[in-house]
């Protein structure tokens, strides 16, 4: 029985690499079904893993994941899975910064201080200037939460007293669901802040304190909402840790940048209030309202957290760790007022396993999967085997099952250019540096290194050029938008509130249905009522 079913797994194995590179069938079904043997065979007989070292397993671990997620988000992005929000945003803010020009972007045309507070981006910028563009943001992403192994590793060690168990960890975090949904979901400031957290946990139980402070203020540079989890840090060093003037000083002094940043500082760039509270209409419409619901109705607020959706998305970030967090409830408290800030929104994205906003609770995650870890006995067993042993194995399936769409990314059919896709990139060529151009979302990462690049139909009277897919017009997303083309003209005609604006423009290259469009000599748009 043994042996047929390491048979039936090496043949899976070989014919999951059969549809990597040939494409006929979804890779994610075969690698579960091949986890599915790989449990059972586990189940009937433990394998005997090789002798190995720790100390060289865990820095391989992080430069392949470095070389693997790199390569998988590059040829996202090569192959137009990319978006204007949110890669074609940070590579037209860097772009902007590193020419001098500030931190102006056009999607939408705004200071981007008036959207997010991110100044650790910044540091970014003079590498950006030497390789600018978006792949340079992609690897720099992963190789930063690559990194993120180290610390925890370093922790773990600490904690479990053992390299071993320390290594299973950093692995169980570089094959983390949560970790791979952040990194391939374009780029984001906020994701900086997984591996700078778990640098800040480890500095602080190590007391290297300049460190420490370092790893917290590059945080709370991150995004104004990395506050959220600078915060549950606080709470943690003053209530598990008794470290009270250190804790409560970090809780004060993020909740004084939390407000500072969402009242006063994007407000005045913006010209607006705090954009981002539209995802609690059903708290109120401004953060006074929202904390005043929060603490005169506590039971209705604990009601909007429980939904079939959100208990399913803390289960996908449970189970990948076999809930060992939940028997370190003290370790795991950091991890509260992020999960609060997503639980009560009405926004999926916020609730999903796989989002950037979960950038501020996996590394507690980790931590407190650690510190449950460590209090199952090791004397536990179930029919001969260690309750330790077993939560690690089955943190590893649940983790692979989970992450397994991953793999799909890897399949020569996702990254391999098309013929159209190879003409999108001809047309790509034919757009001069630095000319404004309105396009639709999936090109914009493409061409966000100008001063004005617009998602289409916006700022079309303000492009000189548009690139379009004509095949797929009618838009069904864009039912306002029409197009007419007449020989070597174009005319876009896009619904106002004055009416239906219209303009001209001559193809200058065309090719598999994309058009790229230059506007006509005559700038000015011919205005017709809607009729």
């Amino acid at each position: 029985m043994i042996r047929s079913l390491d048979g039936l797994a090496l043949a899976l194995a070989g014919v999951v690499v059969s549809a990597l590179a040939l494409g006929w069938w979804r890779p994610e079904e075969l690698f579960l079904a091949l986890l599915g043997v790989i449990a059972l065979r586990a189940l009937l007989r433990p394998y005997r893993l090789p002798a190995w070292s720790p100390g060289r397993v865990v820095p391989a671990a992080v430069i392949a994941y470095a070389v693997v997620f790199s390569f998988i988000t590059v040829t996202r992005h090569w192959a137009f899975r990319t978006h204007a929000l949110d890669l074609g945003y940070y590579v037209q803010l860097l772009w902007s910064v590193s020419r001098g020009l500030g931190a102006s972007v056009s999607l939408p045309e705004m200071h981007a201080w008036g959207d997010h507070f991110s100044p650790t981006l910044y540091l970014l910028v003079p590498l950006f200037a030497l390789f600018p563009g978006p792949v340079f943001l992609l690897v720099a992403q992963s190789v930063a939460f690559s990194l993120g192994a180290l610390p925890l590793f370093a922790l773990a060690r600490r904690r479990l007293g053992s390299e071993g168990a320390a290594a299973a960890f950093a692995l169980l975090y570089l094959v983390s669901p949560t970790l791979h949904g952040i990194n391939l979901r374009d780029f984001h400031a906020a994701a900086l802040a997984t591996p700078l957290l778990l640098a800040a946990v480890y500095c602080f139980e190590t007391s290297r304190m300049g460190w420490f402070l370092a790893s917290v203020i590059l945080t709370l540079g991150c995004r104004e909402d990395a506050a959220l989890g600078v915060i549950g840090l606080g709470l943690w060093i003053a209530l598990a840790r008794r470290r009270w003037i250190w804790g409560l000083a970090l809780v004060a002094g993020s909740l004084a940048l939390f407000f500072f940043a969402t009242q006063v500082l994007i407000p005045y760039f913006r010209g607006a209030p705090y954009p981002h509270l539209w995802r609690y209409p059903h708290l109120g419409g401004s953060l006074g309202e929202i904390l005043l619901t929060m603490v005169l109705r506590p039971f209705r607020t604990l009601g909007l957290m429980v939904s079939v959706e959100k208990l399913r998305y803390l289960l996908a970030l449970l189970a990948p760790l076999a809930f060992l967090p939940l028997r370190a409830p003290l370790d795991l408290l950091p991890a509260l007022p992020t999960l609060a800030h997503n639980l009560l929104s009405l926004d999926p994205v916020l609730f999903s396993h796989r989002a950037q906003y979960n950038a501020f609770v996996l590394p507690f995650l980790l931590l407190a999967a650690v510190s449950g870890y460590a209090r199952l006995s090791p004397r536990l067993t179930v029919r001969g085997r260690s309750i330790r042993g077993l939560a690690l194995g089955l943190s590893f399936l649940l983790s692979l099952a989970l992450t397994s769409r991953t793999l799909n990314d890897l399949a020569v059919n996702r990254w391999w250019l098309s013929q159209r896709q190879r003409a999108v990139y001809a047309l790509l060529a034919q757009v001069p540096p630095g000319e404004p151009v309105s396009t639709q979302e999936r090109f914009v990462p493409h061409l966000a290194t100008r001063p004005k690049v617009f998602i289409f139909p916006v700022g079309i009277e303000k492009s000189e050029y548009v690139l379009l897919d004509g095949d797929s017009y009618p838009w069904r997303d864009l039912p306002d938008a029409r197009l007419e083309r007449t020989a070597g003209e174009v005319t876009l005609s896009v619904a106002g509130g004055e009416g239906r604006a219209h303009y001209r423009y001559q193809v200058v290259r065309e090719g598999q249905g994309y058009l790229l469009l230059r506007r006509q000599a005559a700038r000015k748009a011919v205005r017709a009522k809607m009729g």
